[in-house]
């Protein structure tokens, strides 16, 4: 996602702004779960392992092959009159009927993306946004009120985020309902819980921390962060699920194959309601030393159990954490001097 509105790398004191990469990240992810949250049936989403400039993402129904491409864009500036004004250059750009801009405001005073979106077909570029001579990629300038009552020529492409899925035009649309959720899928349930982190913990980075995501994905350290100045890591196995039991127990199982406990190594547990459509406010962030010593289980998983009752105290009470901090809470072990006892 390239953008060559006003640079943010200026942070004036006491408030909070990303670089344009981390914006730029932020944002993808943000839009990642706005799809997950909007189409309850199964999801594909594809992500380029290199930056091409032709797509940032390619998603379909699963075993549909609908495909449809996206270009992101985005900004945190207004411009006066409430104005969303952005540049951006299209190297790779070959438009088509299944290509899409993304046009996204982030407000930094609520750290989201907010409505409207724009989104705007391809083969309708040079109509809504105007073209930049004098350079050797296409070069375009996208301008437009937030107003719901704006009449420029972008306007008819305002959309709330939450609808970018239901728009795609796919041949089976998931059925209306009054709140969102989240695919059961456990596939997909786990790629909702990945990418709401990483999302948390660039919006809560200094700037000297490297997050790294493992490819191929199974050895259950989905994480890797680095802190630039010291050298220092900490990985995490994140989990999660949204479906709420009678009982009102969730539960975690990690393999025993491929766990190998080391005092910087965390598993994170999380619980998002899909009934009600929110996060469970507890988190638990446990150390993988400890993990290891309380989870049940001898066979080929180690078993996380616990009560959503807050009331109830148990052997994992301790490990928990308000979920708005998890990503903070984890960052800070970068700071930390992990000392091993002997064996």
């Amino acid at each position: 996602m390239a953008s060559h509105s006003r640079r943010l790398t200026e942070r004036p004191a006491g408030s909070w702004r990303p670089t344009d990469a981390e914006l730029g990240w932020i944002i993808e992810n943000r839009i990642d779960e706005a799809y997950v949250l909007s189409w309850p049936g199964q999801l594909e989403t594809w992500v380029p392992v290199h930056d091409t400039g032709g797509y940032d993402r390619a998603r379909a129904p699963v075993g549909s092959y609908d495909f449809r491409l996206d270009q992101i864009k985005g900004t945190a500036s207004l411009r006066s009159g409430n104005q969303v004004h952005l540049s951006f250059d299209t190297p790779a750009l070959h438009p088509r009927k299944n290509l899409h801009f993304t046009i996204v405001y982030f407000d930094l005073a609520t750290r989201g993306p907010a409505d409207p979106a724009w989104k705007v077909p391809s083969l309708d570029l040079d109509r809504i946004c105007t073209p930049v001579p004098g350079h050797r990629d296409p070069r375009w300038v996208f301008a437009a009120s937030r107003s719901g009552l704006a009449r420029d020529r972008a306007s008819k492409y305002q959309i709330a985020i939450r609808d970018l899925a239901g728009s795609n035009g796919w041949s089976v649309l998931p059925p209306k309902a009054a709140l969102p959720g989240v695919s059961a899928q456990p596939l997909e349930a786990n790629a909702f819980f990945k990418r709401v982190f990483d999302a948390a913990f660039l919006q809560a980075a200094t700037g000297d921390e490297v997050l790294m995501a493992a490819q191929p994905d199974v050895f259950g350290r989905h994480r890797l962060a680095f802190s630039k100045s010291t050298g220092a890591w900490a990985s995490i196995a994140i989990h999660g699920g949204t479906a709420t039991p009678a009982t009102e127990l969730i539960q975690a199982n990690i393999h025993v194959a491929t766990f190998v406990p080391h005092p910087r190594h965390f598993i994170l547990v999380q619980h998002y309601d899909g009934r009600a459509a929110q996060w469970y406010p507890w988190s638990w962030l446990i150390p993988s030393t400890d993990f290891v010593k309380l989870a049940a289980g001898k066979g080929a998983y180690l078993l996380f159990t616990t009560t959503l009752n807050p009331h109830r105290a148990n052997r994992w009470t301790p490990f928990r954490i308000p979920t708005s901090d998890v990503a903070k809470a984890f960052q800070a072990t970068l700071e930390r001097r992990i000392v091993r006892t002997a064996a």
